[in-house]
């Protein structure tokens, strides 16, 4: 009994290379879509921070002027 998976010791010619290769692409596409949406979601949290923290010191101003 082969200690190889069903798949290995069955094929006749060996490893699909073109199949492999289209799915490493595939992959490194959606690597690449994950890593643009990640990089948006980290601005969009430094902007919301920037803001929030904007907003709270301008109003510790004005409540400092109006004190």
């Amino acid at each position: 009994m082969s200690a190889m998976s069903a798949g290995w010791t069955e094929l006749s010619d060996g490893p699909h290379v073109g199949a492999s290769a289209a799915r490493a692409q595939r992959r490194t596409d959606r690597r690449a879509e994950q890593k643009v949406a990640r990089r948006s979601r980290q601005r969009w949290a430094v902007a919301g921070c920037s803001i929030l923290a904007g907003t709270f010191g301008l109003t510790v101003g004005i409540l400092d002027v109006l004190h």
